[in-house]
């Protein structure tokens, strides 16, 4: 091949690959509000995984009239020490994720490679994004995702009762990643028929 051809051809290669390139673009604001979002999803899934009626005691620095210190009892899942615990590692778990687009509407998304011991089904449907971290960025997205919005991530999760779209409530209303809003629920029209 002439130098020419070999010239031209890594041109068009490059040309492609920029291309390719330019189809997957997605902000870190995104890429946050996923982050966060899986982040979320995987504490739930590992509080789950423990005995909802275990109890610990914990105390405070706070002293009774005879010099004791005061404690009380909490049920191991909503005390601090073990949502702090969770929280410093659950990050690991975002190596099991990858950035991609949905092939239908280029939209981005995380997508878990493995779930419940299998394949996710829903990578047929997406282009994984190849990147140059090997997607090392969503465990220092996540660890930024906590370390900013510590507060928030403890006090939903030692509310009494968690809730729906709790993703939504963390992402969206507090830590202002996402642009999602929790799906409101029918309204009543206290039986009466619409117009």
């Amino acid at each position: 091949m002439s130098a020419i051809k070999v010239l031209l051809c890594c041109t068009l290669l490059v040309a492609l690959a920029m291309s390719q390139v330019q189809g997957y673009s997605f902000t870190s604001k995104e890429v946050k509000c996923h982050v966060c979002k899986a982040t979320v999803q995987e504490l739930e899934e590992a509080i789950s995984k423990e005995d909802a009626k275990k109890m610990v005691d914990v105390s405070g620095f706070r002293l009774d009239a005879s010099g004791n210190s005061v404690t009380k009892r909490v049920r191991f899942i909503k005390s601090e020490m073990y949502l702090t615990e969770l929280m410093e590692k659950i990050c690991d778990k975002m190596d099991d994720y990858l950035k991609a687009t949905y092939k239908s509407n280029n939209k981005f998304t995380l997508l878990k490679m493995i779930v419940d011991g299998k394949m996710n089904p829903e990578s047929s449907l997406v282009d994984f994004v190849q990147d140059g971290d090997l997607n090392k960025s969503l465990g220092h997205f996540c660890l930024e995702v906590l370390e900013d919005n510590e507060e928030t991530f403890l006090k939903a999760f030692q509310a009494e009762e968690l809730g729906n779209d709790l993703d939504i409530k963390i992402c969206s209303e507090q830590a202002k990643y996402c642009d999602e809003a929790p799906v409101q629920d029918e309204y009543d029209f206290d039986g009466k028929e619409e117009l």
